[in-house]
């Protein structure tokens, strides 16, 4: 039992033993997780209810679809460099705001809960093309009732999640709603996977790498990964570690997605964007854009100005990753390249393969 727990841990424990159907105890972990301590001392038992709530979510997932044949599904095809998803309570704004930044024609009203399906449009940011698709209004257990999980099916393949906040009300609760409601749909948002890695193997039992980084008992992680039927792998970490992170390495539903909030209404109160008065969305567009980490990058022939549009790569990415995207052949017969812009000291230097690219590069290539 946890040292220091508060009065509300104990009462959703008390919840939990009580409760006899999936749903009940889900309800009951979920708080518990909530007002659990959270120091050093507490993260066994954090660990030991996340493990708890990932089998019941997935039984309950498996209970669901079973129950609808296949359950309702939804996909859209991605378009452009990127999909990104706009959350929000209701009337936050975000049917205002999709018809603002793309082609999208969504029904546009002051009413409660206007949005009753995916609406969809393409946005321009400097030749580079975002898809930002707009979900219904997200409303508490959104992710267990209803369409809300073949909604959260959408966006759990997702480039970016933005949450919109309405500054004319209690912007607190409406990203606590937001931030339960992915929570509870195995979206983890901001937050980096652990450095935990977990390969399976026929035979040897389960062997331990890098135990100094491992801030948990062997026991512990052994009976954690059995009880998830891991009883022939190799773990290993490079960077220290807690139990309750093995149990999110475990998990293999999460997912994990950036997140960009922005605030709505600011000609009526607070900072952020308004689409009435136009504030905020050319910053917007540009957060968008540095919130998925692109880069847009331009190509040119020889003694010609550089093409158009330019080319979205991710940060880091480099000329090898840039042909690739171009043609097949750009790689395949590859002599070298030479690239105006912040990676080089020296505009037009050669450059091969290997060489990173930066925002706004220019590069030229020059084939066998």
């Amino acid at each position: 039992m946890p040292i220091n727990a508060k009065p509300e841990f104990f009462q959703s424990e008390k919840q939990y033993h009580l409760a006899t159907t999936p749903k009940e105890k889900i309800a009951a972990l979920e708080e518990m997780l909530k007002t659990a301590p959270s120091h050093k001392g507490a993260e066994n038992l954090r660990a030991q209810i996340k493990q708890r709530l990932a089998k019941l979510r997935e039984s309950l997932d498996k209970n669901r679809q079973a129950s609808k044949g296949r359950g309702k599904h939804l996909a859209v095809k991605k378009e452009g460099a990127a999909q990104v998803i706009l959350a929000s309570l209701t009337n936050a704004g975000k049917s205002s705001l999709i018809t603002t930044l793309t082609n999208a024609k969504p029904t546009v009203a002051d009413y409660e809960y206007t949005t009753m399906k995916p609406e969809m449009g393409i946005m321009d940011h400097e030749g580079i093309q975002i898809q930002l698709i707009e979900v219904p209004a997200i409303t508490k257990d959104y992710a267990y009732r209803g369409d809300g999980p073949a909604y959260f099916s959408i966006m759990r393949g997702a480039d970016l999640i933005i949450f919109l906040i309405d500054n004319t009300k209690d912007k607190e609760e409406q990203l606590e709603i937001l931030h339960d409601e992915f929570e509870k749909a195995q979206i983890k948002l901001n937050a980096e996977k652990p450095k935990i890695t977990i390969k399976k193997q026929g035979v040897g039992g389960i062997e331990f790498l890098g135990k100094r980084h491992f801030q948990f008992t062997i026991r512990e992680a052994t009976k954690m990964l059995q009880t998830h039927a891991y009883h022939n792998a190799v773990v290993s970490a490079n960077e220290p570690v807690t139990l309750e992170d093995l149990a999110d390495v475990i998990n293999e539903s999460l997912v994990y997605l950036p997140l960009l909030v922005v605030y709505t209404k600011a000609d009526l109160a607070g900072e952020g964007v308004s689409v009435k008065t136009k504030q905020g969305l050319p910053e917007l567009k540009k957060n968008i854009f540095d919130a998925l980490s692109l880069i847009k990058v331009f190509t040119k022939s020889p003694g010609k100005s550089k093409d158009l549009p330019p080319v979205a790569l991710y940060q880091g990415e480099n000329v090898k990753k840039l042909a690739q995207v171009i043609h097949k052949d750009f790689y395949l017969k590859f002599r070298y390249a030479r690239v105006w812009g912040d990676s080089m000291k020296h505009d037009g230097q050669k450059v091969g393969l290997e060489h990173e690219l930066k925002d706004n590069d220019i590069v030229e290539f020059h084939l066998k």
